[in-house]
Order: structure tokens, then sequence, then C-alpha cells
């Protein structure tokens, strides 16, 4: 910090203003001698002065410190330096929401697969249903936390109609086959036939509308974001 460059730059403020150094005395309460004094950087004014001055002029108190107006180029770099810690930021984010979701992955994976074999062992249809309508409750539940927080940002796969129908009807297909095999221990083969088309039919339809609700919903928070 440089006196003398402070009042050189209170000097030209002033003459910007087309101002007598009596004059801003009377409007800043002190005398024209302390105006006088400021500019040759024989005194600085006090923070409370300061203050008014800053106003006055309207200039930050950071720009009569240093002497200077605040140069495009700082501006300039200001704004690059924000927008790295602002890139920096997010990365951090996703690395963190990437991380979450591959753990939930394989956790509901594990889940799904005891399910499968615990199917094949007992056959205990009601169980099964029970348990996997906890699952996939307590799946819809993250996700939906996901999409709320912004974390489900596609920046993996990106949602489209075709792709939602396509993991529809392959995840649907799974369970249907898997359904089918296990119901016709207990039916005749073209009743558990009828039931597992029934039940990939469902099954496709609701995935396929959640796919596209977390697509809409997750457009809607990064749009959110944006503005």
């Amino acid at each position: 910090m440089n006196p003398k460059e402070i009042g050189y730059f209170l000097k030209q403020l002033r003459s910007e203003k087309g101002i007598t150094q009596e004059h801003l005395a009377e409007i800043l309460g002190v005398s024209g001698r302390t105006v006088s004094r400021w500019e040759t950087g024989t005194n600085l004014p006090d923070l409370s002065i300061l203050v008014q001055i800053s106003e006055y002029y309207d200039v930050e108190i950071k720009e009569i410190l240093n002497g200077e107006r605040k140069s495009e180029h700082m501006d300039n770099e200001l704004k690059e330096t924000l927008l790295k810690v602002s890139d920096y930021t997010e990365l951090e984010k996703q690395r963190a929401a990437k991380a979450g979701s591959l753990s939930f992955g394989i956790m509901f994976l594990a889940c799904v697969v005891t399910i499968v074999i615990q199917m094949f062992m007992t056959g205990n249809l009601s169980l099964i249903i029970g348990e996997t309508v906890i699952l996939l409750t307590g799946g819809l539940i993250y996700i939906f936390s996901t999409v709320k927080n912004g974390a489900w940002n596609g920046t993996i796969v990106k949602s489209t109609p075709k792709k939602d129908l396509i993991v529809s009807i392959i995840c649907a297909g799974i369970f249907s086959i898997l359904f089918f095999l296990i119901l016709k221990k207990n039916v005749a083969a073209p009743q558990a036939v009828a039931a597992a088309v029934c039940f990939f039919i469902i099954l496709s339809a609701v995935s396929y509308f959640l796919l596209r609700g977390l697509a809409y919903l997750s457009q809607r928070q990064s749009d959110k974001l944006k503005d």
C-alpha cells in the first residue's frame, strides 16, 4: 500500500467529479487542508471517512487502497479463478455422487441375488414378494433423494426414451423368466406362462415410466441449478 499512489488516485477521483478540495471537505465534514494532505499522500483518511469516500466516488475500498481502478485483466483473472473453483467443486461432487451410487448399486445387486437364490431354494412367493417390495421401495427412495439433490445428472449415460425402453424390457424380461421358473413348480405351465407374460408387461410399463419420470425430474433439477 503506497500512500502517494492512494493520494494521487483520490485526486483523480475528485477531478473526475469536477469538484474542489473545499467542496469535498464540506461533503465529508473535514477541512480543506485535510483533503489536501490526503491527496499528497501525507496522511490517509480514517476508516469511517474511507467508507464515505468509497460510496461517494462509487469505487471499492480495495481500489482506493491499491491506488487504481480494477483493470479488465484483474476482472478476467478473478472470473477465471472462480470458474476453475466452480469446476473443481462440481467435479468433487460428481465423484462423491458416483462413489455413493456405485456402493448402493453393489448392495442392491447383492440383495437381488440373495432374493433370487431364496426363490429357488424355498419357492415361498409371498415372502419373496414382500422382500422385493421392500428392496424396490428402498431403491426408489434412494433414487428420488439423489435426483432431488442434483446427483442424478446424466453424466454417465444420457437418458433417452429409446434407451429407457430397452433397459425396462431387459430388466423386466430377466425377472419375468425367474418368476416363470419359480411359478411353474406350483402351477401348470400354461398358467405360469400367462402369469409371467402379465408380470412382464406390468413390470416393463412401470420401469419405463419410472425411468422417464426420473429423467424429467433430473432435467428440471439441472435447469433449476443453471438458473
